[in-house]
């Protein structure tokens, strides 16, 4: 009996002092418990290593290392089967900004703005008229995905072929309007109007899926308590919808905006990137320089150029979507 006194009073103080002190060590758990020793932790994170290891290898072997090399290329001048590249430094990038670099990156800059600001405007008037109950609105969510799903030459080509002087039916249209034909070939202005409008054409159906998801993330049960308290359609989005659309909203924005600083396809079948520059964005620069033009030490720096400012759009972005949550 005074043994199994002393031993609960023993057991007593060794749980008043882990009450105490939760850090105190207390008794091992076995293998079933709930407490894992080092062995078994050990063997959790290696399983997770493990998994984790072929996206890691892959990334590294075609992300990181081509980057590392495109880095050290653009260092070297020479043609694309040159064996012996020359040093050169420095002298690749102010070489490629002073012959028609600094006026692609703007070409670019002024393409991606327009892009975004289409596409972003345009998916979400159109997803929030898909995310309402009117009649027979269900039945047009196909025609938006029609774009996605065609291959981006064959649209270039169909638009190409809309824009064909005299015999193209927008010649034809502005013709019966009076208006001069639209002379790509010959109208900068006209060119990269075409060049936008058809890149917003061909994307805008990605930015209305991932609008309407959004807003069928948003919990019913909250916006009918906003209907209840008085708040109309205008109301519900601003101050409902909207604000529990920031995340997805900033991922519609980053992947619209690499997009739109990263086309190629309508320019080199529409305009070639002509005329006179007006439509030579700095990816199809990259692609004259080192395919057309031979010069793969500018192509590489204007690759490495595009690449700085895609990752410094990108960070801002998600710092100011940072700035606008901490200040709500």
């Amino acid at each position: 009996m005074r043994q199994a006194a002393r031993a609960g009073r023993a057991g007593t103080r060794a749980a008043s002092r882990r009450a105490a002190d939760p850090a105190a060590p207390g008794p091992r758990a076995g293998r079933a418990g709930l407490v894992a020793g080092p062995r078994d932790r050990r063997r959790t994170w290696a399983l997770g290593y493990a998994f984790v290891a072929p996206t890691v290898l892959l990334t590294v072997l075609f992300s990181l290392v081509p980057l590392a090399m495109l880095l050290w290329r653009s260092l070297y001048g020479g043609g694309v089967f040159d064996l012996a590249p020359r040093f050169v430094g420095l002298d690749n990038y102010t070489g490629m900004l002073a012959e028609g670099g600094a006026r692609a990156l703007g070409v670019t800059g002024v393409y991606t703005a327009g892009f975004v600001v289409l596409t972003m405007g345009a998916g979400l008037a159109l997803a929030l008229l898909l995310n309402s109950r009117a009649p027979g609105v269900a039945r047009l969510r196909a025609p938006f995905i029609i774009p996605l799903v065609v291959p981006v030459v064959a649209t270039a080509l169909i638009w190409a072929n809309m824009f064909a002087p005299r015999f193209g039916p927008i010649d034809r249209l502005l013709a019966a309007l009076g208006l001069p034909p639209a002379d790509l070939p010959a109208s900068p202005g006209t060119a990269l109007l075409a060049v936008l409008t058809f890149g917003a054409w061909q994307f805008f159906g990605q930015n209305v899926i991932l609008y309407v998801a959004a807003l069928k993330s948003v919990p019913r049960d909250v916006l009918d308590a906003a209907s209840v308290d008085g708040a109309g359609a205008w109301r519900r989005f601003a101050h409902v919808q909207w604000p529990m659309m920031r995340r997805q909203t900033l991922l519609i924005w980053v992947v619209t905006t690499l997009t739109g600083l990263q086309t190629f396809t309508q320019i080199y079948v529409l305009t070639q990137g002509g005329p006179d520059g007006a439509t030579q964005t700095a990816l199809y620069y990259v692609y004259n320089e080192g395919f057309v033009q031979f010069d793969t030490g500018r192509a590489n720096a204007m690759g490495v150029l595009l690449f700085l400012i895609s990752l410094l759009v990108t960070v801002a972005q998600i710092w100011l979507l940072g700035r606008v949550d901490r200040a709500r």
